[in-house]
This record gives C-alpha cells, structure tokens and sequence, in this order.
C-alpha cells in the first residue's frame, strides 16, 4: 500500500492527512476527541483495498494546527475546514465515517453540505451529548491541560484509567488482547500531541452542543451506525440515530466498547465493505 502523508494549508492552519489508495471518490475518516490520524492507521491498508482513503488529523489535534486559544474551536468551523479541505482535493463528494466527537462533526457536515457527502458511518456516536460525562468535567480537565500541559494531563488520565481497568475476560479476542496492550502508548501520543485549548474547548462543545436528533430525517444518502453493546456512554444515542436515520443500517457489536474499529478490527472491516458496496 502506498501510504501518503499530505499537508493542506486552511487559511492560517495547516491540516495533516493520511491518504491510501485511488479512487475519485474517497472515504474520509474523522477521529474523535483527543483522538489523531493514526487511530486508521491500521485499517488504511485493508480500507484502500475499496478506492481512496483519506484521515486527517482535526484541527488542533496531532500534527495539524492550533488555535492557542479557544475561538476557533467548534463545529462551525471544523465543518469549514472540511470542505476547504475537500475543494483543495478537487474532491467533489465522499463517503464519509465519523468516530465519537467526530462522528458528531460528521453529522453536521452532512447536515450543512448533503450533496458532498455521498453516504455517511456512524460510529459510537450521537446526536446529541453523550451520556456519562458533564460539562463541568471538560471545565475542569480544560483548565488543568492549559495550566499544566497535555504532558501532565495525559499521564493524570493514565494514572486513574490504569487504577480503574479491569482484566479482559477469558474469551476476549485477539484484537481486544491487541488494542488493551497497545492502548496506553496510542492514549500518550493522541493525548500529548493535542492542543489544550481544543482538549477543553471542544469538550464543552460537545456538552453543549443544540440535539440534532429532529433533523436526521433530512440525512437521505445511505447511512450506518456502528456501536459497541458495551458502550454505555453511547448505546442510547447510536440507537436513536438508527431510529431516526431514513435509509439506514445499524450494527451493535457485542462484547466491544468504544472502539470497535480497534476491538472488532475484522468486523469493522466488514461493515464498512458492506456499507459501501451498498452505498456505490
């Protein structure tokens, strides 16, 4: 496979992005909060295998650029910088996946820009704030990260998230064994590489943001939303894209959690080869 990294300048901001494969219509992958480019970086391979693949790194998170400070982080302008990133691709319309926040991002760009968006993956995402957190909670973090570093709040995370990690079970599978081995390396270099005003910024966002739910029925193209049963900050609201979504495929996966591309890597694989030999 060749692997391509491209730099993509957006006004004041440069953007990073992995690309894969050829094609005229990509997909294009969005990571989550705190999340980075490399957390495709072992689907590419096999993803390519289906036409062009594009993962960037949002803006303020990994390589991309920052704001230093919070103004320019919200969905408004993120969906800006992904159609100026498209434009400047010559890309005319994609199929597009969103994990977490990013998965909420992904909504609002269909929502704003229906005929960029050929189809759309969603995945352990919602239309509206997750379960499981607060606002005061990214307050807080926010304030901690911009105060301390990312250095210092990545280790913090690490800290209490080891303490609180449970041992897999005996029947886990081998991509789980994989990820949990490989979690904590892949936690320092999204979190360490993020801009702390984004990590803060965004987290409210997403607390705050205005439910889009009343409107999934605008969404026409075709559409999949993938959960983990596990996922208990988000099995309510990949349930009620799926019932709200008009042309739509919904897959809860058992046994996984937030990741399923990373937990489930064979099955993701598989319901996005579905997803797109149903959607082209």
């Amino acid at each position: 496979m060749n692997l391509r990294t491209v730099e993509l300048t957006l006004g004041d901001l440069v953007i990073h992005c992995d690309e894969a494969g050829e094609g005229e219509r990509p997909l294009v992958l969005l990571h989550g909060l705190t999340g980075h480019r490399k957390d495709f970086e072992r689907q590419l391979p096999e993803l390519a295998a289906h036409g062009r693949c594009l993962a960037p790194d949002l803006r303020g998170h990994g390589d991309s650029g920052r704001d230093l400070e919070p103004r320019g982080y919200d969905f408004d302008t993120m969906v800006g910088d992904l159609r100026e990133l498209l434009d400047q691709l010559g890309i005319r319309q994609m199929d597009l996946l969103g994990h977490s926040f990013g998965g909420m991002f992904a909504l609002r760009f269909t929502l704003a820009h229906p005929d960029r968006v050929a189809s759309l993956m969603l995945m352990s995402t919602s239309s509206e704030a997750p379960d499981g957190y607060t606002r005061e909670t990214f307050v807080k973090a926010g304030g901690y990260a911009t105060s301390k570093g990312m250095d210092q709040l990545q280790a913090r995370l690490e800290e209490l998230g080891r303490g609180q990690e449970e041992p897999l079970p005996a029947d886990a599978t081998a991509d789980q064994r994989d990820w949990q081995a490989r979690y904590w390396a892949h936690h320092k270099l999204r979190l360490r590489t993020m801009d702390p005003y984004a990590y803060g910024a965004l987290g409210v966002q997403m607390m705050e943001q205005a439910p889009v739910t009343e409107r999934l029925p605008e969404v026409t193209c075709p559409s999949t939303v993938i959960v983990g049963a596990e996922d208990i900050e988000f099995v309510r609201g990949a349930a009620a894209l799926a019932k709200g979504l008009p042309d739509v495929v919904y897959h809860a996966i058992p046994g996984v959690g937030h990741h399923p591309h990373q937990e489930s890597h064979a099955r993701f694989l598989e319901i996005v080869g579905e997803h797109l030999t149903r959607a082209r």
